[in-house]
């Protein structure tokens, strides 16, 4: 029996229901069941690890005790007893076989086959291995997970701390699938607690972050890091916060391995990479071919043998801020004009992923290299160059480079007239297709060749006010509306002057500078006009559709937003914007596959994450949303809308403290808006402070004279509190005044309470939130 000494008191199983009772410390020469522990080896986050003697066999095992979650009952209890015997009928040399499972006076154990040597994590401890050993070890461990995946069982927490090897060499790979037996979700990547993922972060795939560890692509891309590791003697990925590195598996590619030691062959690089890719898809599909590729190299196979390697080329490209080499800085306008007309150029080919606007700015005069910012990046290559206007010619000097070599694919030097700038990059942008073999559709190559000269004066003033609007501050967009007027002045024939003041006055309304009734039908009349001038215009569309989408007509702004991606597919905006019009239609895997595109784009745009992190929330997934929450906080830790999105999600899942602690910065940092304020109320709800709430309700109601107070967060906290009659009131008023808020109304989860009273349907369809390809989520 276990020693009569006490610990603190823990949980035990009495029925189906945990009671508290005190559990008796284990120390050597404890027993549980016909197993005496004789050392404690380790102890982890699922419990401790003793080596132990099994009596009846006479054999030395290893006892793993395991920790219970505060959920442990039977249900799970008896949901682990199973999988562990599918467990233990795995048999390969390359597995630590699972013997036994039970439970004895508030303890649960399982006992595995004893290795007597150390972990991989301790033979890396004293720096990388030998390329053969590397390549030898590899092949084993890819073999035994074959092996288990064969019989239905994913590993999801490889790392070299579950890694052994025996005495003679030879590894052996502990622990399959307990990080998801012992979650309480068991489900591989579900945060449980503020940072905490089941399983082990650094050697976790993208997917697994999403809580979508579901195949056997999951546990390859583990292997690559657990691979690089032994070869480089680092991981892929080293941060110093959690939230920092899971930003980077989202988004970085790993360095070369040969960057970091010359004399690795070539191929072993390029399996590792392979292993190591963001897309599933895009990763060999099997261990096996893993352990192959391994030993082919081991025997020297030429690399023109090995067939790994998923995709092979530039297929994802940056293109970073032209120079303004004109040392004239109110020529910068130009310089980050060109890139921007360039970028969505070539962004509508949709066979190359183009990396958007708001992520390749942040490179603007950066000290970083080629390769530094293409890994940053994850992009096969770069595009750089200058940009100088003198009088009405422009100068373009272009180099696209190589990330993986950093070596010159293609350069060249354009002079032209000003007039003949588009067509100028849409040249530019066919040339980079042809130079890096990239198929362009007979319908990109007729939207890429259509481009008409341009009056000079007019297309200088079109960029100022984009310019502007990208700065997206109060004055910066009244001076983005200034230079908009200007070049339809000028030219009242261009429509991207058209689309730019259509922008401008939605975006004053959006920001709350001015009030929707005094700018939208302007801006929408704009709008109109740019696709009475050009109906294929992607921006054109992609404006109606900010404007209907927030104003009211959701299902319009949904096919406008869908027709703007349609003839452009690299519109990171675009696609976050028509992500938000689906979720509101109850679409959400949709949306969901249109968020997570807006990210591919735009990597290092905090808004993308955001928009994400919307989306799952009004999808109710409330821990893929924060993920997303704080991936938004890793970019920028001062965004208020994140950190009370954040809020928002933690209250859904009860962690009322965390939540007030994130309302509360979302309040200070936002300046006095009314948002995190509206949330704080609702925390109180949620808590049963009901007074709380109902104060901070009145002083919202009352502050509507003097400064912007949303209808609708005023309508939505009294269907939170149960005042239907309020709630439909200020519905009412938040409609008329074609509050932002409104395109949530379908599917707002605070909104439960007033779902089956007779005036909410009405209100549904008034907003054209029914749309007939959707299916009603309320």
């Amino acid at each position: 029996m276990i020693n009569e000494s006490t610990r603190a008191a823990g949980a035990g199983i009495h029925g189906n229901s945990l009671t508290s009772i005190e559990l008796k410390a284990i120390e050597p020469g404890s027993s549980l069941g016909r197993y005496r522990l004789v050392e404690r080896l380790g102890e982890g986050g699922m419990g401790e690890v003793w080596k132990a003697h099994d009596a009846n066999l006479d054999r030395t095992v290893a006892v793993k005790v395991i920790r219970r979650s505060a959920t442990w009952d039977d249900t799970i209890r008896e949901r682990f007893r199973r999988e562990a015997l599918a467990l233990s009928r795995l048999s390969h040399s390359g597995v630590a076989t699972v013997f036994d499972f039970d439970a004895q006076d508030g303890y649960d154990y399982l006992v595995m086959e004893y290795v007597a040597g150390g972990t991989l994590a301790s033979r890396l401890s004293a720096g990388p291995l030998q390329i053969d050993e590397v390549l030898r070890l590899a092949a084993a461990i890819a073999e035994g997970l074959e092996n288990a995946h064969r019989n239905g069982v994913l590993h999801r927490d490889l790392k070299p701390g579950n890694i052994v090897l025996t005495n003679d060499g030879n590894p052996k790979i502990l622990d399959f699938g307990l990080a998801v037996l012992l979650s309480e979700d068991a489900v591989a990547g579900r945060i449980t607690e503020p940072g905490l993922i089941v399983g082990s972060l650094p050697y976790m795939a993208p997917e697994q972050l999403y809580g979508e560890a579901d195949d056997v692509r999951s546990d390859i891309y583990a292997l690559g890091a657990v691979l690089f590791e032994m070869v480089s003697g680092e991981r892929p990925f080293e941060k110093d916060r959690a939230g920092a590195l899971m930003f980077a598996i989202i988004n970085n590619a790993p360095p070369p391995l040969r960057s970091l030691r010359p004399d690795v062959p070539e191929d072993l690089e390029r399996l590792v990479a392979a292993c190591l890719e963001k897309e599933r898809a895009n990763r060999p599909q099997t261990a096996a071919v893993v352990a192959e590729s391994l030993r082919r190299i081991y025997n020297g196979v030429s690399s023109g043998a090995l067939t790994f390697t998923p995709t092979s080329g530039v297929r994802s490209i940056a293109v970073l801020p032209f120079r303004n080499v004109s040392n004239d800085s109110s020529q910068e306008y130009f310089a980050d004009g060109m890139t921007e007309t360039l970028i969505s150029d070539l962004a509508q080919i949709k066979a190359l992923r183009v990396i958007s606007r708001t992520s390749a700015m942040k490179y603007k005069q950066t000290q970083l290299s080629v390769p530094e910012v293409a890994r940053e990046l994850n992009v096969d290559a770069v595009l750089e160059g200058s940009a100088l206007l003198i009088g009405n010619r422009v100068r373009l000097n272009v180099q696209l480079i190589s990330a993986r070599a950093d070596s010159t694919l293609w350069a060249d030097r354009y002079d032209r007239e000003l007039e003949d700038v588009l067509g100028l990059q849409s040249e530019l942008a066919q040339t980079i297709a042809r130079e890096i073999s990239i198929q362009i559709t007979p319908a990109e190559e007729i939207q890429l060749a259509r481009y008409a000269p341009v009056n000079p004066q007019a297309h200088l003033e079109f960029l100022k006010s984009r310019h502007s609007v990208y700065v997206a501050a109060p004055e910066a967009l009244r001076i983005g509306l200034i230079h908009a007027r200007r070049a339809i002045e000028i030219d009242p024939t261009f429509p991207l002057a058209w689309t730019a003041l259509a922008d401008c006055l939605i975006f004053r309304v959006i920001r709350g500078v001015v009030p929707a009734s005094e700018a939208v039908p302007e801006a929408a009349a704009a709008a109109r006009k740019a696709l009475e001038l050009d109906p294929i215009l992607p921006d054109a569309h992609a404006s109606m559709g900010l404007i209907l989408s927030h104003t009211g007509d959701v299902s319009g702004g949904r096919r406008a937003l869908q027709k703007a991606v349609d003839l452009n597919p690299g519109l990171a905006g675009a696609h976050n914007l028509l992500g938000r019009t689906l979720y509101a239609l109850g679409r959400h895997t949709e949306a969901q596959a249109s968020m997570h595109k807006s990210m591919s784009l735009d990597p290092l745009s905090m808004v993308m994450y955001a928009g994400a992190g919307d989306a799952y929330y009004f999808a109710r997934d409330y821990e893929k949303s924060i993920l997303h929450y704080r991936m938004a906080l890793v970019l920028d830790s001062g965004f208020d809308g994140a950190h009370t999105g954040l809020a928002r999600s933690l209250e859904a899942l009860g962690r009322f403290e965390e939540a007030r602690s994130e309302y509360e910065e979302g309040r200070r940092l936002s300046g006095g808006l009314a948002g995190p304020s509206f949330g704080l109320a609702h925390l109180a709800v949620a808590m049963g402070n009901r007074d709380e709430a109902l104060r901070i309700l009145s002083d919202l109601e009352s502050a509507r004279s003097s400064r912007v107070v949303s209808a609708w967060g005023i309508a939505v906290l009294h269907a939170h509190l149960g005042n239907i009659d309020e709630a439909f009131k200020w519905l009412y008023t938040a409609i008329d005044e074609h509050a932002s808020g409104v395109i949530v109304l379908r599917v707002h989860p605070r909104l439960e309470p007033i779902r089956n009273d007779p005036r909410y349907d009405p209100l549904v369809r008034r907003l054209g939130l029914n749309d007939a390809s959707s299916v009603h989520n309320g």
